[in-house]
C-alpha cells in the first residue's frame, strides 16, 4: 500500500493529511481548507492537484482499492482450498489494517460513497465470489448462493475492523481477534 504515495513533496503532503482526516473525523466533516492546512499548502495549491475533496478522495480510495485487489489475486492464485485462500484474505487484511490503520480505515469508511465509481476489475466481491465458486465447484464449500454468502464472510471479516477503534477495550487482542475471525470463517463455510 505504500505505492499510493510514490509521489513527493506536496501532493503526498496533501494524500497523507487528507486520508488521516478522513479516517478520524469522516469524509463529509472534512473541508478542503481543513486539508491545505494539515498538509501545510495552501487551498490554491491543493486544487493544482485535485479538482476538490471529491476528485481526491475518490483518488485515493481507488489507489486502495486497487492494491487490495491485487493482493486477493495473489491468494487466489495460490495453490490452496478455498477456505484456505478466504482465511488468508482474512489474515492480509487484518494484517493492512494494521500496518496502515488510517488507509484502511478511510476505505471502510468511503465504500459506500465510492463503490459505484468502481470498475469489475476492481470490485473485492467479484473475486470473492470466484473464490467461493470454486469452493462450491470442488464440494468444499455446501452449495450456496454466492451472493448471500459474500455479504456474510465480508460482514465477518469487515465489520470488526470498521469497530475496533469503538470496541478494542473490549474486543481481544489485535491477532487474536484475526485467529477468531478466520476460525469463524472455516466453520461458516465448511
Amino acid at each position: 500500500m505504500e505505492h499510493i504515495f510514490s509521489y513527493h513533496g506536496k501532493k503526498e503532503d496533501i494524500l497523507k493529511a487528507s486520508i488521516e482526516l478522513f479516517a478520524a473525523r469522516g469524509y463529509d466533516a472534512v473541508s478542503v481548507r481543513d486539508i491545505a492546512r494539515a498538509a501545510g499548502v495552501t487551498e490554491s495549491a491543493l486544487y493544482k492537484h485535485f479538482k476538490g475533496k471529491e476528485d481526491m478522495s475518490l483518488y485515493i480510495f481507488k489507489e486502495i482499492i486497487q492494491e487490495y485487489c491485487r493482493r486477493i489475486i495473489n491468494i487466489k492464485n495460490q495453490d490452496l482450498p478455498a477456505i484456505e485462500k478466504l482465511c488468508k484474505i482474512v489474515g492480509m487484511t487484518f494484517d493492512l489494517y494494521e500496518a496502515h490503520p488510517a488507509k484502511i480505515r478511510f476505505a471502510l469508511l468511503s465504500q459506500h460513497k465510492f463503490w459505484d465509481t468502481l470498475t469489475d476489475d476492481i470490485r473485492p466481491h467479484l473475486l470473492l465470489k470466484s473464490i467461493l465458486e470454486e469452493g462450491m465447484d470442488s464440494g468444499e464449500i455446501p452449495r450456496e448462493e454466492a451472493y448471500l454468502l459474500i455479504t456474510v464472510y465480508t460482514g465477518l471479516l469487515l465489520e470488526p475492523l470498521t469497530q475496533y477503534p469503538y470496541f478494542y477495550d473490549v474486543l481481544p487482542a489485535f491477532s487474536e481477534l484475526k485467529q477468531r475471525i478466520m476460525a469463524k470463517v472455516r466453520k461458516l463455510l465448511s
